[in-house]
């Protein structure tokens, strides 16, 4: 190899050398930014965790009300996750076994059963061979949905008969009941049902509806159910009708007072 072939092949091999060089100190900002770079995930929110050896009870309050004057019965509600199964269209479901008992001291009598399937777009609860769809996702404040769009509603597309109110993702304080104190819980949500379109069943004469309180990572924590009149008919037809005072109807009042693994 003459000297001019030598010299190029040199040359050639320091051009190589800076090239790499200077691409491995390019290269540093990028790896540094990859390195130090993250991905935050966004916070998954489950109003309604189901897990099989888990439990929640309930004080009850049951209210009858017959000539204005009420008759209350108390006692305690408890929900059992006893098992995980799949359902006849191949999806994941679970048993809850509904207990009763009269109070602290009284042993569990079992009730009835519920199947719940959650999902990331909803939680579907089948009761008495009825399902509804209990919550949608994501909640969002004023957002509705049909609860019975599974079980034959008509106009399951247009008809929204449950809301989410404007308490979404904020504190709830639930009353102290069945011997417990009351509890703050930092993120819930309420659902309220309504007639077709979010106007809740309420007006002077009557009122129907049913509120519930659902905490992040917990579950159901408050419910009430009501139906009740303030009129007394007449035998003419006519109605007399008493602003403020129950005449006739029920109401039950469930909060939650304890939670945890069987």
């Amino acid at each position: 190899m003459d000297i001019f072939s030598r010299m190029n092949l040199r040359f050639r091999l320091l051009l190589a050398l800076k090239t790499t060089r200077w691409a491995g100190l390019l290269a540093l900002p990028l790896l540094a930014g990859c390195r130090h770079a993250s991905v935050v995930p966004n916070p998954v929110v489950d109003y309604f965790p189901v897990a099989v050896g888990t439990y929640r009870t309930y004080a009850v309050t049951d209210s009858v009300w017959a000539n204005a004057r009420p008759t209350a019965t108390t006692y305690q509600l408890r929900e059992r996750v006893t098992e995980q199964f799949t359902d006849a269209a191949g999806q994941p479901a679970y048993r809850l076994v509904r207990s009763r008992r009269a109070d602290a001291s009284a042993g569990w009598v079992d009730d009835s059963v519920v199947v719940v399937q959650p999902s990331a777009r909803a939680v579907l609860l089948t009761q008495n061979n009825v399902r509804t769809v209990e919550l949608i996702y994501p909640a969002r404040a004023g957002r509705g949905w049909n609860a019975n769009a599974l079980n034959g509603s008509p106009d399951t597309i247009v008809s929204r008969t449950r809301f989410y109110t404007d308490k979404v993702g904020t504190p709830f304080t639930t009353p102290a009941a069945g011997g417990q104190a009351a509890k703050t819980y930092d993120n819930t949500v309420m659902t309220k049902s309504t007639l077709d379109g979010g106007v809740e069943n309420i007006n002077a004469l009557s009122q129907m509806g049913l509120h519930q309180v659902y905490a992040d990572g917990v579950g159901r924590v408050l419910r009430r159910r009501f139906s009740y009149a303030t009129f007394t008919a007449n035998p003419d037809g006519s109605t007399n009708l008493t602003p403020g005072v129950v005449q006739r109807g029920a109401a039950r009042y469930e909060v939650l007072i304890d939670a945890g693994t069987i």
